[in-house]
């Protein structure tokens, strides 16, 4: 079995597990992830993870909710490099979880609508909340 949570930031924070059941996206005072970083690819990544409470690895893609787009295996991995992902794997099975760090940059994501996802469409989906600041 071979887990991957090395990374060069501050491993005890960024690799604890989030539960899938925390549905609202941003307090107030929280800052935004700074997600201009992100590719396309790993916006949609992060999204799906979030959306499906992880992926799993199944005919040699990731995958997130039943029918949804495959996340690529290099994504996966650049994401546990890094710190969103901590990716746990068994021979050919594999699974990922959002890692806190992971889980505010798909918070931010979703409530600002900016994934390139055909699924999301740019927006929030109902069972999300974000909380705008205060002006």
């Amino acid at each position: 079995m071979t887990t991957i949570q090395d990374n060069a930031m501050g491993r005890a924070f960024q690799n604890e597990l989030i539960p899938p059941a925390r549905l609202l996206l941003l307090a107030p005072s929280e800052p935004r992830a700074p997600i201009a970083i992100l590719s396309p690819a790993k916006r949609n990544a992060l999204v799906a993870c979030f959306n499906a409470g992880g992926l799993q690895k199944k005919d040699g893609a990731w995958h997130g909710l039943p029918g949804g787009k495959p996340v690529s295996g290099m994504t996966t991995a650049d994401l546990a490099r890094d710190g969103m992902l901590t990716v746990t794997t068994n021979h050919r099975f594999g699974s990922a979880r959002l890692t806190e760090r992971g889980n505010w940059f798909a918070r931010t994501l979703l409530c600002q609508g900016t994934t390139a996802n055909s699924e999301s469409d740019g927006q929030v989906s109902p069972r999300y909340r974000c909380l705008e600041r205060p002006l």
